[in-house]
């Protein structure tokens, strides 16, 4: 029992109780009588044991007698059926984990599956000597059977068993809660662990070798963090071991042989055993002795308890079978936060109800806050600090002695018990200091407080009697006195209030100051008032729990249940022996008091755990009726810190004396100020009538108007307003109408409000938002033309519906020129531009430069050249070209780059003629044969590009072969961005070997495996190059170029590029077919213009004979760089040489590496 006297002194009692409350005894004579002396062998005469088991769901009792079994229903005792499986007598029988089968065990060797749904055989197999032991596996249908020198692993998809050999006679065996391990008891004092696969995981050695009777492992489930494996033995031992071989605690003496052992409890927190002492006892889990459960007249061969019941099952030599059911009574108590109950028989737990926290005796003896009550002395324990929420206790005192009593409280020094009308205080020293001899009998006790030695306590008696006893007072009090007997009772917290609860389960309250009934409630168990607030009370009926605040009615909560506290919001509940902290509403309550008007009081209802909405309802209240400290104090719970300040506004119009507290009726001040406060909730309405009864005077219609133009209620502003307003305060009232107008999506009555109230601006906006065109119109008409800023708008706003002409117009009404060509040039409106720069001409640039970039976006590049050079951004037009050519080269466009570098070669070349500078000039030109050389790159490539991208050709071999070749000589010197190498030369290679060259096909190959090439390409190079090591290293003769200038042969692939090897002529190809075309570039002497040379060119020339042409080697002029030289004769072979001087020319000259360079003879 917990005391209730002071916090600091806490003390229970616990007083363990075991009774019997159902026994069924039936008595099985197997073969006749049974009969035998087992004190001498208890292994003699084995026909004549009982063994039972019970299934999974404690149904069906199985019970082995002799070589039967005996099946048994466990709830009528009724013999259902009676099994004949085996020759000799059953020693073992088990449940699987499901319940669906049955194992049965017995001396002729043999193991015999049951069916439990049809009681039929199932499977049966065989050991090579007696059954001693089964066990199912408690997770798997795993059969684990145990002969006197192997044991048997069976599963029911096995269709033979394997035996394991044991070093000795195995007498018992029993699964881990897992299911993966299993300890087996041998007849040598041994325990051997074995896993599922047989082996050897540890091994426990009982001292003295006893014989290990029995042993059985603990539900983990239950028992707590820690498996223990019981195990008793012949030496009259019962011990506990670990899964690791480790003992837990001592051998406990058990003074007789023991013959079976199994856990037992709800939780299977205490284990029982039986054998020669014909008794079956209860031991904790620590392996103490508690009681005895069950006596019988012979030895106890068997017990197993009944899943789910603190029931258990014994089967003794004489043929009895007898189930004893034990019921344990709740031992418990309950202080405050603080409630103290028995576990585990022998534990106690305290239990604190806020934080949740639990203390048990288990793991920490003295920190147990209890004062427990054993069979032959009393432990008081007292907390160790002065934290309410600290659970170290330290022990107090110890009493050694047996108190006989039927209720039990402890207070602050002294233990108060009671026995029939007897009640007497005993100090902790174990003195009796005094004796009270009521009326009539006990029936209830409880303390209600006091001063140390002084504690006043509330006793309730069956002859209806409610007295007060006061611990140092020898006289009690006569509280109230009822005509039946009183099973329960409080006394509020002012102690002016008593509940008590007669035999008729009638509520009756009364006020001890007038000995008056305040009220009756039927149909309640219990009561309890609050520990905080003096007019709440508690009690439960039929799984509900009311709350009555005073004289109000009483509202109910269903809770499972019976209330045994009530400390602020919540209540302490009783169900099923827990005790449960459920918290109740205490917002009806409050909602009485605001509606009778008792505002302290609904504050003190919101201060236990209301909610937000309540809070508000109580600030409200409080602030129409301006008690501004109780509301100031709901919305600081609230947090809401604009009705914060709006409170300190009237605390402040109050300290100015604008009202005053205590007003009789309310002055106009008071109304204004409630009527502030009903605009601030809502009521409008009631606002408007506080206003108006305020007066004009004190400015009661101007705050009418004000909230109705807030509220948006334009009609009721205008009808409050009258006739008396003023021109502004009706614009003022039309430009707020206009914005409600607009709030509401009422767009275009918004706007035409805005032009009539002069919000020209916001009409704009939101003509603008809307795209309405022709309010944007109206509105530049009625606008003035120095409202510049308006006028802006307009335009803006215009221009960005695409009405630019008009835009226009209006930056023409303020003479704003760059704008009005901003919004020609975005328009594309380039006539009414140019026109506007005719006038303007120091804006060209503002037309030129987007123009010529629209133009070069159209692919008008001609145009925009002009433009650019128009406005005098050659450099631009340059750029955008180079942009143009960059991103079509990146893009794989190769045609494109080719046209755009050929264009920009044609506008350097133009720069070129233009540039007045040599160097200059000779810069520009430079760049020109760079950009030609690129455009002719690019121009090429795109055909390889699209043969090895596209999944057809569309030229003949001998012109992909052509260009291949014409890029590889290009490329010699510098690579082009965007052009693949690898693309060309598996080209090249692949179309040289189809044309015969396969000496250029194999050193491209060769070269080939130098590069980084992608994985489908590298297969077929290494392929090719292996394959064109069986062609000859040559090329077709057919491929041979030759120069038309000289005659001579060169390689496919020369370091000079394409040029000639020995005379460095370039060679001219033809852009369709890449062929080698017979021209040689000559360049005509001076004073004949190009025209004559055409002339002479196109001219009918006769042919001469080949006998005038005469061949002649001459060595060379020194001058002439000592180079040797091939002259033909003018007049050999050729009647008309000295008329051709071309042709002489032509044979005479010779051409240098920076170009073109004609000797003269």
């Amino acid at each position: 029992m917990l005391n209730s006297g002071q916090a600091t002194k806490l003390a229970m009692a616990v007083a363990a109780s075991l009774s019997r409350r159902r026994t069924l005894t039936h008595r099985s004579r197997a073969d006749g009588a049974l009969r035998g002396d087992l004190a001498e062998n208890p292994m003699a005469n084995n026909r004549t044991k009982v063994i039972g088991t019970d299934s999974e769901d404690g149904t069906i009792l199985v019970v082995a007698a002799g070589s039967s079994l005996l099946i048994y229903g466990a709830e009528d005792a009724e013999l259902r059926k009676t099994l004949k499986g085996h020759r000799d007598t059953i020693y073992a029988v088990d449940w699987s984990h499901d319940g669906k089968y049955f194992a049965s065990g017995s001396a002729d060797k043999c193991v015999v599956i049951w069916k439990a749904s049809s009681l039929e055989g199932l499977v049966k197999y065989k050991h090579n000597d007696a059954i001693q032991s089964l066990a199912f596996n408690p997770s798997t249908l795993l059969l684990a059977s145990c002969g006197c020198t192997d044991f048997v692993f069976w599963t029911i998809d096995q269709e033979s068993v394997v035996k394991t050999k044991l070093p000795t006679r195995a007498t018992c065996c029993s699964w881990r809660f897992d299911g993966q391990y299993l300890a087996i008891g041998l007849y040598n004092g041994v325990i051997s662990i074995r896993n599922k696969a047989t082996e050897e995981i540890a091994r426990i050695e009982r001292p003295g070798s006893p014989i290990i009777w029995r042993l059985r492992w603990s539900p983990i489930k239950y028992v707590g963090e820690r498996e223990l494996l019981a195990v008793v033995d012949w030496n009259q031992k019962l011990s506990f071991y670990q899964l690791c071989g480790k003992q837990v605690g001592k051998d406990r003496n058990l003074a007789f042989d023991p013959c079976d052992v199994t856990w037992f409890g709800l939780k299977c927190d205490a284990v029982a055993t039986c054998g020669s002492d014909r008794s079956c006892v209860l031991y904790s889990s620590e392996g103490n002795r508690l009681c005895t459960i069950n006596q019988q007249q012979s030895w106890i061969w068997c017990c197993r308890t009944r899943p789910g019941e603190n029931q258990i099952v014994v089967g003794c030599q004489d043929g009895t079978i007898e189930t004893t059911q034990l019921l344990l009574t709740t031992v418990h108590s309950l202080y405050r936060d603080r409630y103290a109950y028995r576990e585990s028989l022998t534990d106690v737990v305290v239990q604190h109800l806020v934080t949740q926290q639990k203390v048990c005796p288990c793991t920490c003896l003295h920190q147990v806050p209890s004062q427990i009550q054993l069979s032959d002395k009393i432990l008081i324990y007292e907390p160790s600090t002065d934290d309410p929420t600290d659970m170290h206790y330290r022990v107090r005192e110890k009493l050694s002695q047996t108190i006989d009593c039927q209720l039990l409280v402890v207070t602050t020094h002294n233990l108060v018990f009671c026995k029939a009308n007897h009640l007497t205080s005993m100090n902790f020293q174990g003195i009796r200091e005094r004796e009270w001899v009521l009326d009539g009998a006990v029936r209830y006790i409880r303390i209600v407080g006091g001063p140390p030695t002084r504690e006043t306590l509330l006793v309730g008696l069956k002859n209806g009697q409610a007295m007060k006893v006061i611990l140092d007072n020898t006289f009690p009090v006569q509280l109230v006195k009822l005509l039946g007997g009183i099973r329960c009772a409080d006394i509020s917290r002012n102690r002016d209030k008593l509940g008590v609860i007669d035999d008729n389960n009638t509520l009756s309250v009364f006020c001890l100051r007038t000995k008056e009934m305040l009220f009756q409630e039927p149909n309640v168990v219990s009561l309890a008032w609050n520990m905080t607030n003096n007019e709440l009370l508690s009690f439960s009926g039929t799984d509900s729990i009311s709350i009555k605040a005073g004289q109000f009615p009483s509202y109910a909560q269903h809770v499972k249940g019976v209330v045994v506290g009530f400390c602020g919001s919540f209540i302490h509940c009783l169900h099923e022996n827990t005790i449960n902290r459920v918290e109740v509403s205490l917002a009806p309550a409050m909602y009485y008091y605001l509606e009778a008007g008792h505002l302290n009081e609904a504050r003190q209802m919101s201060c236990h755990g209301l909610t937000d909405p309540d809070w508000t309802a109580l600030g409200q209240t409080a602030l129409s009726k301006l008690n501004l400290d109780i509301a100031k104090y709901a919305y600081i719970r609230l947090g809401e810190p604009l009705m914060l300040a709006f409170i300190q506004q009237l605390e402040e119009r109050r300290r100015r004396a604008e009202w005053s507290e205590n007003e009789a009726t309310p002055s106009p001040g008071a109304l204004m100020a409630m009527g502030d406060v009903a605009t601030y909730l809502g009521k409008f309405s009631e606002a408007a009538a506080l206003y108006t009864r305020a007066g004009t005077d004190f400015g009661g219609l101007r705050r009418v108007v004000e909230m109705y133009t807030d509220l948006r209620r334009f009609d009721d502003a205008r009808e409050a307003m009258g006739a008396g307003g003023d021109c502004a305060e009706q614009k003022q009232l039309m430009a707020k109408h206009a914005d409600w107008a607009r709030s509401t999506n009422e767009h275009h009555i918004a706007a035409k409000m805005y032009m009539d109230a002069g919000e020209f601006a916001k009409a704009i906006e939101l003509a603008g938002e809307h795209g309405w065109t022709d309010v944007l119109l109206e509105i530049s008409r009625r606008l003035d033309k120095g409202d510049r800023d308006c006028l802006e708008r307009c335009a803006t706003q215009l221009a960005r519906l695409g009405e630019y002409a008009f835009a226009a117009d209006c930056y023409a009404r303020y003479g704003d020129v760059e704008n009005q060509l901003a919004l020609h040039v975005e328009a594309r409106n380039w006539e009414e531009a140019f026109s506007l720069v005719e006038k303007h001409p120091e804006h060209t640039g503002r037309v030129y430069l987007p123009y010529a970039q629209w133009l070069a976006e159209n692919d008008k590049f001609e145009e925009a050249q002009a433009a650019f050079a128009k406005g005098g951004l050659q450099t631009e037009a340059i750029r955008v070209l180079e942009q143009l050519a960059t991103c079509a080269a990146t893009e794989s466009r190769f045609e494109d780059a080719g046209f755009y570098h050929w264009k920009l070669s044609t506008q350097c070349l133009q720069m070129a003629r233009d540039a007045k500078d040599i160097k200059k000039r000779r810069q520009h030109l430079k760049k020109y044969y760079e950009l030609q050389r690129k455009a002719d790159i690019y121009y090429v490539y795109s055909n390889i590009h699209r043969y090895i991208h596209e999944p057809f050709s569309s030229q003949m071999t001998e012109t992909y072969f052509n260009m291949a070749r014409y890029l590889v000589n290009m490329l010699q010197t510098n690579d082009v961005a965007a052009v693949s190498k690898v693309s060309i030369l598996h080209t090249l290679a692949k179309h040289g070997r189809a044309l015969g060259a396969f000496k250029l096909a194999r050193a491209v190959y060769d070269r080939l495996q130098h590069l980084h090439l992608p994985p489908d390409i590298r297969d077929k190079v290494e392929l090719a190059s292996l394959s064109i090591r069986a062609k000859r290293c040559v090329d077709s003769e057919d491929l041979n170029v030759m120069c038309y200038r000289c005659s001579t042969t060169n390689p496919l692939l020369s370091n000079s590029g394409n040029r000639c090897i020995n005379c460095r002529e370039p060679f001219v190809f033809s852009f369709i077919s890449m062929e080698q075309l017979p021209l040689v570039e000559f360049v005509p002497e001076n004073g004949i213009s190009h025209e004559m040379a055409m002339d002479y060119l196109k001219s009918d020339v006769g042919k001469q004979s080949p006998d005038s042409v005469k061949y002649s080697h001459t060595a060379a002029n020194p001058e002439n760089n000592a180079s040797q030289t091939l002259k033909i004769s003018p007049g050999y072979g050729d009647p008309f040489s000295e008329q051709d001087l071309f042709t002489a020319k032509l044979l005479n000259a010779d051409v240098s590496i920076d170009g073109p360079n004609f000797l003269s003879n």
